[in-house]
């Protein structure tokens, strides 16, 4: 499969890393390595010249990543738009990756066992954005229902409502922030959403557990008293 974007008018080549395996493996690993990746946007690519057209999330610069046979090896040559700043550390990082890429190729590895790689990679990837208030907002958010929860240990009467709206907010405001954060956001802070839901379930635990025992406390405290029993005393008159 092919796609194309549109091109650099100019181009100069900025990196090159060799390879063990031939051109056909290493082209198909960058590909997937490209697209999964947190540090790096696909823009097209081209399967008969072998090379993906990708962007950093930091500008919309587009970098040209080019696979070349040499001999039993290949060569990874990346080309980077003219007059762009100096981007080593993600020059690095793309061979780094499709190292591991490579890596991971060649081990047999059940299918279940990639997907699963896939999704965690996939839920923990993020972007070079800036941080979203989102995920700032869904940390102190569970971390006020972590309060919140403590305290409801301390009332007199089951709140069961609050308790539930409680909830259902800090599951929403991590959803949200999940959702404009990862790889193909425009804001950062996976980490920071992934934090916060762990607080949130925490937190949830917390205080249904709290409102269950105060229910309970409420209940015996007020509880009907019972009724005593009436002894019958009959007398016989003799």
């Amino acid at each position: 499969m092919t796609t194309t974007s549109n091109p650099a008018s100019n181009r100069v080549s900025v990196a090159r890393q060799t390879y063990q395996s031939p051109a056909v493996q290493t082209y198909a690993a960058l590909l997937q390595t490209l697209r999964f990746s947190a540090g790096f946007d696909v823009v097209g690519n081209n399967d008969t010249a072998q090379s993906v057209m990708f962007r950093l999330p930091s500008g919309d610069d587009e970098y040209e990543a080019r696979v070349m046979s040499d001999g039993a090896q290949s060569a990874v040559i990346i080309d980077a738009p003219l007059g762009v700043n100096d981007k080593s550390a993600a020059y690095s990082r793309l061979y780094c990756e499709l190292s591991e890429q490579l890596a991971a190729q060649t081990t047999s590895l059940p299918p279940a066992e990639i997907a699963k790689r896939r999704f965690w990679k996939t839920v923990l990837a993020d972007n070079h954005g800036p941080r979203s208030k989102w995920a700032i907002g869904a940390v102190i958010f569970a971390c006020f229902g972590m309060i919140s929860a403590i305290s409801t240990f301390k009332e007199g009467t089951p709140n069961w409502s609050g308790s539930f709206i409680l909830i259902i907010f800090m599951f929403t405001i991590c959803g949200v922030a999940f959702m404009v954060t990862g790889r193909n956001g425009k804001v950062s802070g996976r980490n920071l959403v992934l934090v916060a839901f762990a607080i949130s379930c925490i937190a949830t635990v917390l205080v249904l557990g709290a409102s269950l025992i105060v229910q309970l406390n409420y209940s015996h405290r007020y509880a009907a008293p019972s009724t005593p029993a009436v002894h019958t005393v009959q007398l016989t008159l003799r």
